[in-house]
């Protein structure tokens, strides 16, 4: 399976790679096209999806996958949303990408596109620290929400605040690529979310 990432950086690329494969037990090779937006991105992401979509079907992939964090936005993702909850990072992030265009296009010999959102509540640190079995006491939806809750994330994971795309890799691939989806899928509810896109 080949798909477009419209994600932060590297590392979230490989972390959300090693994530898709384990869920559907095929390989994902990214396109040879890399998407990012820089920090703070959260305009670009909105801005790039629709173009990631169509080039997702200009391209022949497979599908994209649209990943941020949430970085304290209100709402988070519920269920009870439709696709336009004002303020839902996620809700508004799938109207962004406005995929109803590329999915009504025709797809000779290809299988339907496959577009996936990811908005890992309050960060992808969040998720890699609930899979390797850190307890927040609670606080794994509202640690993160602001700058300093932020830092502390990457502390707790990789030691530092400011780590390296080395650190950063050798860190978070080994926790991906042991993590046990339906557990995590147990404790997240955005990491739920994710899931259930997959299945």
């Amino acid at each position: 399976m080949k798909l477009a990432f419209c994600v932060e950086d590297d590392t979230d690329e490989e972390v959300f790679r090693v994530l898709v494969s384990k869920a559907l037990g095929t390989e994902v090779v990214p396109s040879e096209t890399q998407y990012r937006f820089a920090r703070g991105g959260w305009t670009n992401a909105l801005r790039l999806a629709p173009i990631i979509a169509k080039d997702a079907y200009h391209k022949g992939l497979d599908g994209a996958l649209f990943a941020i964090d949430n970085d304290g936005a209100a709402p988070t993702h519920s269920v009870t949303h439709n696709d336009a909850a004002k303020g839902c990072r996620l809700c508004e992030l799938r109207t962004a990408a406005r995929i109803h265009e590329p999915l009504s296009w025709p797809r000779q010999g290809l299988p339907a596109l496959r577009y996936l959102f990811a908005v890992p509540v309050q960060t992808l640190e969040t998720w890699l620290l609930l899979a390797r079995g850190h307890d927040f006491k609670g606080e794994s939806e509202t640690l993160g929400r602001d700058q300093p809750g932020r830092a502390k994330l990457k502390r707790l994971l990789y030691g530092m605040e400011h780590p390296d795309r080395d650190t950063m890799r050798s860190a978070a691939l080994p926790i991906a690529e042991s993590l046990d989806v339906n557990a995590l899928a147990e404790v997240s509810p955005s990491f739920a979310d994710f899931f259930s896109q997959l299945r």
